[in-house]
């Protein structure tokens, strides 16, 4: 392999390339990638053209053997995987195992819907006449994907569009480009032909636009940011482009005075903390009512107390780094905004003192109280390990609070009550509420939100296939009318 750019089953270098840094230690360097141009970004959709015919026509039971193969090949490299997402990314490593298991179940998943049923059969319109309502496979498809599950994210994007017949071209995070190497070879070693799955590194400036822009695009799927994800919505309107876009959540959870606090808080924090709060269903907000918050306060300050920062390949470590430099000091620039407009720090807020961490993107886990609901802590997405306690007089003021942001993505209520837990799911606004639990992605299951958080199909599960495939209504007649 000679470069990070995979063009029509062949790996090529870019004009420039830049060193990828361990984030819990800057010093580290962990490898190379490339930094693609036009020209490869053009290279790729050629190569996803010229390969989208005879993919579409490569029989389902071919198109699963190879997926099927890709989850073997990918739970044998298991351990080299995991180990490299946190060298590259920053999570712990428990938490990258788990996200390489995932990702192999995924691939099964995705191998065994290839061969579902997809369409129907409906009267014919004449007798003897038969119609079938039958689902194709759209053509070249941009995957464009984060860095926070750099394994996990882009296999359910690409495992969806390979079983359903399409070709791919890829753009994976600048941040965690090592790891899409690693998914592309699999892919590749498990009998992938050349040109289907096609991957270009680099930024959003060097190569971006000129995917977006390409003639040959006929599907986007992004996850990211609201503002990145609207700006692309709007590049792309008129071109008759399908989308579909994740983007960012202000996540909540409504804790009930019912609820048992040390069980919720236990929840909460896992929910707002793991993989350094750099996760889209974070947990980022607790609505509780006044007369529960101070217990619920001290149960969460406790559960935080017993986080360990550190390398995500020490045994001791609960949580690593964020991903850069930039990503922490946009955290900290957020709780100090939040701390002038009243918000108070019950703990963290701050870089931490242990000097064996000075060299890391390291960021203490945060707790706020006082939390205003309008201001920019409480409305706007941190992505780190933040958390904000708002106080409400009563139930109906706390999902007055838990909706009045512009996103929808993941909600939790947590409650003993089962009539009370059903009437809070009924008025959230999100697109995945839990009862007593904070978050479960499973590739059976649709995962999708609301408001600003969504656009488009949801992703994974059946409905996956309404926004890999597009419709196709067969009229037969036995003979000429």
């Amino acid at each position: 392999m000679s470069g990070t750019i995979l063009v029509a089953g062949r790996w090529r270098t870019g004009a420039r390339r830049t060193d990828v840094r361990d984030p819990a230690n800057i010093d580290e360097i962990v490898g190379e990638a490339d930094l693609g141009t036009e020209t490869d970004a053009a290279d790729a959709f050629a190569a996803a053209a010229e390969a989208a015919p005879r993919w579409r026509r490569t029989p389902a039971t071919e198109r699963t053997a190879v997926l099927h193969r890709a989850a073997a090949l990918l739970a044998e490299r298991a351990d080299d995987v995991a180990r490299g997402i946190v060298r590259e990314e920053g999570k712990i490593l428990s938490d990258a195992a788990g996200e390489v298991q995932r990702a192999v179940e995924t691939l099964r998943y995705f191998a065994g819907e290839a061969l579902q049923p997809i369409g129907d059969v409906l009267p014919g319109v004449r007798p003897g006449a038969l119609t079938l309502a039958r689902r194709l496979p759209l053509g070249p498809v941009l995957a464009v994907t984060p860095f926070n599950f750099p394994l996990l994210i882009p296999t359910w994007k690409i495992a969806a569009a390979l079983a359903f017949g399409n070709t791919v071209v890829w753009k994976p995070s600048q941040l965690t480009p090592l790891t899409a190497v690693r998914l592309a070879g699999v892919l590749e070693a498990a009998g992938l032909p050349a040109g289907v799955l096609n991957a270009v590194t680099g930024g959003g400036r060097d190569v971006g636009e000129a995917l977006v822009d390409h003639p040959a695009l006929r599907a986007l799927t992004f996850t990211g940011s609201t503002p990145v994800g609207r700006l692309l919505e709007r590049r792309l309107a008129g071109r008759g482009v399908r989308l579909q876009l994740e983007m960012g959540g202000k996540n909540v959870a409504v804790v009930l005075d019912d609820a048992p606090t040390a069980a919720a808080a236990r929840a909460v924090v896992a929910g707002a903390m793991a993989a350094t709060g750099q996760r889209c269903v974070s947990i980022s907000r607790v609505v509780v009512s006044h007369r529960l918050l101070g217990e619920l306060r001290d149960a969460i300050v406790a559960e935080v107390a017993g986080i360990r920062l550190g390398h995500g390949l020490d045994p001791q470590t609960t949580m690593g780094p964020l991903v850069s430099a930039d990503a922490a000091a946009s955290v900290l620039a957020a709780v100090e905004s939040a701390r002038a407009t009243g918000a108070r720090i019950v703990v963290g807020g701050e870089r931490p003192e242990d000097a064996r961490l000075a060299r890391g993107h390291f960021v203490a886990p945060t707790v706020l109280d006082n939390v205003d609901p309008a201001s920019p802590i409480a409305q706007e997405e941190v992505f780190g390990p933040v958390l904000s306690l708002i106080g409400v007089a009563d139930e109906a003021a706390g999902i007055e609070v838990a909706n009045c942001t512009r996103y929808g993505l993941n909600a939790a209520v947590f409650t003993g009550d089962l009539e009370r837990a059903l009437a809070t799911v009924e008025a959230i606004e999100a697109g995945m509420v839990h009862v007593n639990a904070v978050t479960g992605v499973q590739p059976y299951i649709p995962f999708g939100g609301h408001k600003d958080s969504s656009s488009g199909p949801a992703e994974q599960g059946k409905a996956a296939a309404e926004f890999f495939t597009e419709l196709q209504v067969v009229n037969l007649h036995p003979r000429c009318a």
